[in-house]
């Protein structure tokens, strides 16, 4: 006999199946790409700069504005672990993928399978994996700003102020996917448009959008700046330098913002097209996505209002994707912070998957439609596996960094404890930074602008922790005020530079190494 009163994680349990029933399509493919891209990111320890020194902790938290990544700490502790990180990752982007398919009215299996592989293997997502400490954290974000779309489609007041909430949050933890919520809203009113809804009321919701992102950054700025005082800390100057919101810099901003979206696809600028074959794949994809609009426009013979109003979301489009420019210094826009690129591909299925409704009036445009169609499915198959292939690339890039740097500091260490002036209460100052093989530059060049990939060195700023963690070797070390003096001293300066002769030598109380 059925039970007709099912206890409540029972009802939690079984809407979560039926959810996962629905949605088997994207959810399933998101977890496949997931892997095939970042698996050996999971079940190898890869550090970079940052990795090394955060290895149990989520960094700057209060002091960067991100007092919500300090929150998380109760449900992600501070422990570094690249398998259950990674999966929980993971998990999070494929049900974000779900939500994107829903807002976006992307019915076709194949465009969310497509949806689902553009998303998860963007190199932002490597990237995001190179700071493993925070990946997770950054997942949880990332479905809050897709969640807070969702939530806008029910216009109800209680929802409005669920996406609000989800937003807030979502900015707490890390401030730009406002520019991925930001995005996805365009397409969503793109979409609509597109689909044949009234044109008044498609205005009407822009304009309840735009007011939504400004009421969230207004009220995460104010409950930022109430924690802030409440704790007695100021904002970190990393995260004060890098606002540049005013009204005077507003229409430099925007420029730059859309200066900056075109030149990915002419340049490898922040490693999101990074290869020269995937730049010219992208080309051609969007003039498949261009030849698409035109035909779906041309049948449709609607009035003026509809033109405007289409043309005004296709132009506003890439400040959306880029609107992190419009309060941040150029110089702190990297890889991570432009995960809403990945909505340039969201476009091109909503194109695409409007296209399959119905054939195209007349011969030659029936043609361009199936050759558009058919290319561009193609080609979004191609950039997937192409990023595919630079993620792990990456993850070989860095698995290869650390096992140099691994063997490097082995040899030093010994070198160290072989000298006879390294007696028990010596600090030691390993001063400069070890040149990299040049096999980087021959075959991995295409990472150098891949923030997560380069710069890793572990002895950037790091390399005592990289000493103590991943080789052992706890020593008590010479103080920053020390290390500045001995750089400033002659007896530095004669100094050669490791692994020669001379190159380790104690100076007053402290054993010195010279890597450069």
């Amino acid at each position: 006999m059925p039970d007709t009163h099912p206890l409540p994680f029972q009802r939690v349990l079984n809407s979560l199946f039926e959810a996962g029933k629905n949605n088997r399509v994207p959810l399933l493919s998101a977890l496949v790409f997931g892997f095939l891209a970042h698996g050996f990111a999971f079940t190898n320890k890869l550090v970079n700069h940052d990795e090394v020194q955060c290895l149990f902790s989520k960094g700057a938290t209060l002091v960067s504005g991100r007092w919500g990544l300090g929150a998380l700490d109760s449900v992600f502790p501070n422990v570094s672990m690249p398998w259950i990180y990674g999966v929980i990752t993971i998990a999070l982007l494929a049900i974000s993928v779900c939500f994107l398919v829903s807002v976006l009215r992307i019915r076709c299996k194949w465009m969310q399978v497509l949806a689902a592989g553009l998303v998860l293997t963007f190199p932002s997502l490597t990237g995001t994996f190179g700071y493993l400490f925070t990946s997770s954290s950054y997942g949880a974000a990332f479905l809050l700003a897709v969640g807070s779309v969702w939530l806008l489609q029910n216009r109800s007041g209680r929802y409005w102020l669920g996406a609000i909430l989800c937003m807030v949050l979502s900015l707490s933890i890390y401030q730009a996917y406002v520019s991925l919520s930001a995005a996805v809203l365009v397409l969503v009113l793109i979409r609509q448009l597109l689909d044949g809804e009234d044109t008044a009321a498609v205005f009407r919701r822009g304009i309840a959008y735009v007011l939504f992102l400004i009421l969230s950054l207004g009220l995460y700025f104010g409950l930022t700046q109430l924690i802030l005082g409440l704790k007695h800390v100021q904002m970190g100057t990393y995260a004060a330098d890098s606002l540049t919101f005013g009204l005077r810099s507003l229409p430099g901003n925007i420029a730059y913002a859309y200066r900056s979206f075109f030149l990915n696809f002419r340049e490898d600028a922040l490693g999101l097209i990074p290869t020269g074959f995937s730049r010219g794949v992208h080309l051609v994809l969007m003039l498949c996505a261009a030849l698409l609009l035109v035909l779906r426009v041309r049948a449709m013979r609607r009035d003026a209002a509809f033109w405007l109003l289409l043309a005004a979301l296709i132009g506003v489009f890439p400040l959306a994707v880029n609107c992190m420019y419009l309060f941040t210094a150029p110089e702190s826009i990297h890889t991570l912070v432009l995960y809403s690129f990945v909505c340039v591909y969201l476009l091109v299925l909503v194109l695409a998957d409007g296209a399959l409704v119905k054939p195209a009036a007349g011969k030659w445009a029936e043609f361009g439609r199936r050759g558009a169609l058919n290319t561009a499915v193609l080609l979004s198959a191609v950039i997937i596996f192409v990023n595919i292939y630079i993620a792990n690339a990456s993850y070989l890039n860095l698995h290869l960094r650390y096992e140099n740097a691994y063997a490097f500091y082995t040899s030093l260490i010994g070198d160290i404890k072989q000298s006879p002036e390294f007696t028990e209460g010596t600090k030691l100052a390993v001063i400069g930074t070890w040149d990299d093989p040049d096999f980087y530059g021959e075959h991995l060049d295409f990472t150098n602008c891949l923030t997560g990939v380069t710069g890793f060195k572990p002895d950037s700023y790091s390399k005592e922790r990289f000493l103590q963690y991943y080789l052992g070797f706890t020593v008590l070390f010479a103080s920053e005020e020390e290390r500045s003096a001995i750089e400033a001293s002659p007896e530095f300066a004669e100094m050669p530079v490791y692994p020669y002769y001379g190159s380790l030598r104690k100076i007053g109380d402290v054993m010195v190494v010279k890597l450069s």
